[in-house]
């Protein structure tokens, strides 16, 4: 359409800033939320099973806590303290080099050792504490655990 004037009419354009109102925010604003929706459901879920295994382990951690048994009276008393939870902190370094406070004297024997995570740091640096569940002593000298947790 032409004007009076003979010149293109205005009308037939686009407007750019009715175009980012009406088209570009809304777009934006969509993926914004389908992005945070794929990403929010995982997170969520993550949340769950976290506050599911922290509230199956409170009561053992307490337990754990309150007992405070020591790596000399896990290794004195034997099988009378099986079924007993500790909290020891561990270097796991490999299976047969499972140490507690990192002293080589204090050795563990991991009956579930694939489900513990390996600590590759050397004896002098820190330790990471986790809960163990005490068992019958086996044929060795070391304290037979089984791995439940890392804290």
């Amino acid at each position: 359409m032409r004007d009076k004037e003979g010149g293109a009419g205005q009308d037939r354009y686009v407007d750019m800033r009715q175009l980012r109102k009406f088209v570009l925010y809304p777009l934006a604003a969509l993926s914004g939320a389908y992005v945070l929706y794929i990403w929010l459901g995982p997170a969520l879920t993550g949340a769950r099973i976290s506050l599911d295994r922290y509230s199956d382990l409170s009561p053992l951690v307490r337990q754990a806590r309150e007992d405070s048994f020591t790596y000399g009276q896990a290794a004195a008393y034997g099988d009378s303290l099986a079924g007993k939870y500790a909290i020891w902190c561990v270097q796991n370094r490999e299976e047969w080099n499972v140490t507690v406070d990192g002293d080589p004297g204090k050795r563990l024997n991991v009956s579930n050792y694939p489900a513990m995570p390996v600590y590759t740091g050397n004896k002098h640096q820190a330790c990471v504490p986790m809960l163990l569940l005490l068992e019958k002593s086996g044929t060795d000298a070391r304290v037979r655990v089984f791995f439940k947790e890392a804290l």
